[in-house]
């Protein structure tokens, strides 16, 4: 059965319904949509470097350009100035695709619409005909027909039972997909009627090194202990938003501000990089996510102290650069 007329149908349907958490976010920022632009950034001209072991180039909201010695890989890249059409994102896209040079592969995590852009993938294919395209089971669904080599992965299980999925070799990288409490789907009804597949985060070994990319996903704990214990994680780009209430937990399918330090300690990471905010405009001021980590990093009365010098927070379109 060809679904993709039923899911724009719902995509329409579910925008439009009352009370939907989606349509009153959609709501909020329409002056801002209709009246504004985006502010300008400062970007790199070329941000492929040389003799170089880990880059990492935070480009705004969750998309992210990761160098691990000779290979470039970008994670859910979304160039798009709104989302689905009716949210501004507040700062421009931090990323020059023209001056990159190189791109091995594109890896997304799931199929909702600030994760999966169609017309940025359009951008890289055109671009980099050879890179290849990796997405977790039940992505494919979603996918048009992209002239790139699709790499599909069977993705751990989101059931709280198994939180590692098998690795596979993109391109000489290692790639494994590991626990993601999200929920698959794009438009909403298709998550909920179907329960779509389609969820995952990352790790990315190269040589000696290793990138953990969450995607988004809520915070459990024993999932995340496990992934820290089987893997030497050099960096972890971990999502901070959207939250309400950012220091409080059980925001179930995103980490909070607070969660998200906690996921960072379960990894043992040696650095992290916090993302998925500053973008668009959910229930609060944009950059609260970031405030509030900012805070708990600082206060006593919290086992994070410890953790300051290892969080770095990128500005969009910044670049940190390990030799």
């Amino acid at each position: 059965m060809n679904k993709k007329p039923l899911y724009i149908f719902l995509m329409i349907l579910s925008l439009s319904v009352s009370g939907c958490w989606v349509t009153r976010i959609a709501v909020n920022s329409i002056e801002d949509s209709i009246f504004d632009e985006p502010r300008k950034v400062k970007k790199i001209n070329n941000p492929v470097l040389d003799s170089v072991k880990i880059a990492v180039l935070w480009a705004g909201h969750s998309t992210s350009l990761v160098q691990l010695y000779d290979k470039v890989i970008i994670f859910d890249p979304f160039f798009n100035k709104r989302f689905s059409g009716l949210m501004l994102r507040k700062t421009e896209l931090g990323l020059y695709v023209d001056s990159l040079k190189k791109l091995d592969a594109i890896l997304v995590s799931h199929p909702h619409i600030d994760h999966l852009s169609f017309s940025s993938i359009d951008i890289l294919a055109d671009k980099f005909p050879n890179a290849k395209l990796v997405f977790p089971k039940g992505v494919e669904y979603y996918l048009p027909g992209y002239n790139l080599d699709m790499v599909r992965l069977d993705a751990a299980d989101t059931k709280f039972k198994r939180f590692i999925g098998e690795s596979v070799y993109v391109d000489g990288m290692k790639v494994t997909p590991v626990f993601a409490y999200h929920f698959g789907g794009r438009y909403g009804f298709d998550t909920y009627s179907w329960l779509e597949e389609g969820v995952t985060g990352y790790i990315v070994e190269y040589k000696d090194v290793s990138v953990y990319y969450s995607g988004d996903t809520g915070y459990y704990d024993k999932a995340f202990k496990e992934i820290g214990k089987n893997f030497r994680i050099n960096v972890a780009i971990i999502p901070i938003g959207p939250c309400r209430n950012c220091d409080s937990i059980g925001f179930r399918f995103h980490t909070s501000s607070i969660e998200a330090l906690e996921l960072f300690k379960d990894l043992n990471a040696d650095f992290m990089i916090p993302v998925h905010y500053g973008a668009p405009k959910y229930f609060t001021d944009e950059n609260k996510p970031l405030d509030v980590m900012n805070q708990l990093l600082n206060d006593s009365t919290y086992a994070f102290r410890d953790l300051r010098d290892k969080v770095i927070t990128l500005k969009v379109g910044e670049q940190k650069a390990w030799k």
